[in-house]
Formats: structure tokens, C-alpha cells, sequence
């Protein structure tokens, strides 16, 4: 049950909300027309590929690909401006029925298409400055909210994704990493589930360096559904939960927890074992 642990975990559902202060946003119809005129290979204009792109799981199949969300951003080097574009559709379950494209401004009216990632929805990011950071112009990296369901399992996921560290024109699927992985396992079937929530996470500043800091809120809990294997299906009861805050030291390509938050680490991974992709 627990094969998901790996780079499935990181994509984000899609149709998520966004996320307010968040660095992603939802492409306007004319951000989408520009942003996919070099990706589809017809219906651009439409604000979606009518058919499949070539470089995707079912490319050249009749199918709609549609622009989720998009983030700018200096992903690859401090010059130039990026558009992460996370798109739905023409893959499979496993690709989490799609992936990212990045691509670079290239003049008035034009991006160049970089790469693709397959199954990594990028929906809902925070952009961070990368090491070099405070240098002017300093390239950026992301911090992206993803989720998994399987099986009556629905997992969430903060992960990090640095998109420089990743040969451009490659299709691969890197192991971006995770923070944490939180866990609802009500809708599983078991005797026990571990009810975890995502409630809130944003930049705050912790201590007196230049870069921006992170800030988590989590409910968390563990207990008996009082369901059989002949009543699943059935509403489960209610299982108390806690509120908890988790805060990570940013400095320039790690998330570092606090010692106070290390503690709290230590209480959910009673809820979930799984909760650090154990």
C-alpha cells in the first residue's frame, strides 16, 4: 500500500485551491494562449491542447491537456524569466493525470519550451530564494504543495523543488524530496486510520539572516474507526485530532526544523509512520 511513497507523493490534485499568498495563480485566458502556443499541437487558442502533446504519456492521442496554474519565476539562472506551467490531462494515474512544463520568455510574444516533468503538478508553489541569494537578481527555487489519493488514502505533501538541478530538454522524474507527508487513511478500510490535515503554510521570518523562513499548521490524530472488514464503506466515527505548528529555517537549499518542531515531528510520526517517507 505504501509503493506511493516516492515521487507520487509530490503531485498536486488537481483542482485545488490556490492558495493567496502563494506564488502560483490561475493562467488568464490570455496567459493560457501564450503559454501554450508552443506546447500543444493544436488548440492553443483555446486556452487547451485539443490533442495530446507529443513529449507526454499519451502524446498524438485525442485528448485535453488544460493549464492549471502557472508561477514565474528565475528558475534556471538569474537573466531570464521562467513560467513554470502545471497541466492536466493525457497521463495516466501513475502520472497523476499530468505534469509541469517549464518554459523560458524568449521576446515580446514568445516562450521556448524547456522541459517537462511528468507528474509533477506544481498547482500551488511558494517561490524561495536560492543560495545565492542575497546576490541582486538571485535565481529562485519552490516549495509545492502535493497530494496522492489511493486505495481510501488521501496523502499531502510539502516538497521542494529546485528546477536547475535538472538537465534541461530531459523528460525525467527526479525524487524532488518531501518535508512531510501527511496522512487520512479514514476512507481505507482499516481498524485504525490516522486522520492528518494540511491547514495553513506560508514565509515567516524566524531569525535575523535575509531569507525568508517557513511556517506550518497541521490537526493530527490516531485511533480506532470501530469499523469491521464487512462495514467498509460506513462513516467513520470521529477521531479527536490536535493542531500543531511546524517551523522550518530556510537557508538557501535546505529546510532545517527547529528544535521545537523536531518535537512535534516526533508526536505525528506516532499518528503516521510514514509522515517523513519512512
Amino acid at each position: 500500500m505504501k509503493n506511493k511513497l516516492g515521487f507520487l507523493l509530490l503531485a498536486l490534485c488537481s483542482g485545488a485551491a490556490l492558495a493567496a499568498s502563494h506564488s502560483s495563480q490561475t493562467p488568464t485566458s490570455k496567459q493560457a494562449r501564450e503559454l501554450l502556443a508552443t506546447v500543444c499541437r493544436g488548440g492553443a487558442a483555446t486556452g487547451a491542447c485539443t490533442t495530446c502533446p507529443d513529449f507526454v504519456g499519451e502524446g498524438g492521442l485525442e485528448g485535453t491537456m488544460t493549464p492549471e496554474a502557472v508561477t514565474y519565476g528565475k528558475f534556471l539562472n538569474n537573466k531570464d524569466t521562467y513560467a513554470l506551467l502545471d497541466l492536466s490531462g493525457c497521463e495516466a494515474h501513475v502520472n497523476n493525470f499530468g505534469g509541469s512544463v517549464l518554459l523560458r520568455w524568449r521576446g515580446l510574444t514568445r516562450w521556448d519550451f524547456v522541459k517537462y516533468l511528468p507528474g509533477l503538478r506544481s498547482g500551488d508553489c511558494l517561490k524561495y530564494p536560492a543560495l545565492n541569494y542575497p546576490a541582486p537578481g538571485g535565481r529562485e527555487t519552490l516549495l509545492c504543495e502535493g497530494g496522492y489519493a489511493g486505495m481510501g488514502i488521501v496523502d499531502t505533501s510539502l516538497f521542494p523543488v529546485d528546477l536547475a538541478r535538472y538537465p534541461a530538454g530531459t523528460s525525467d522524474q527526479p525524487d524532488y524530496g518531501t518535508l512531510f507527508i501527511l496522512e487520512d487513511s479514514t476512507q481505507a478500510c482499516l481498524r485504525t486510520a490516522s486522520v492528518q490535515t494540511l491547514l495553513s503554510w506560508q514565509q515567516v521570518k524566524l531569525n535575523g539572516d535575509a531569507l525568508p523562513d517557513l511556517r506550518v499548521k497541521v490537526r493530527s490524530g490516531f485511533g480506532k474507526t470501530g469499523l469491521t472488514p464487512e462495514q467498509c464503506g460506513d462513516s467513520v466515527p470521529g477521531i479527536p485530532t490536535r493542531a500543531y505548528t511546524l517551523d522550518y529555517l530556510f537557508d538557501g537549499r535546505n529546510f532545517v526544523p527547529t528544535q521545537a518542531t523536531r518535537a512535534v515531528l516526533k508526536q505525528l510520526l506516532k499518528d503516521n509512520p510514514y509522515l517523513l517517507g519512512n
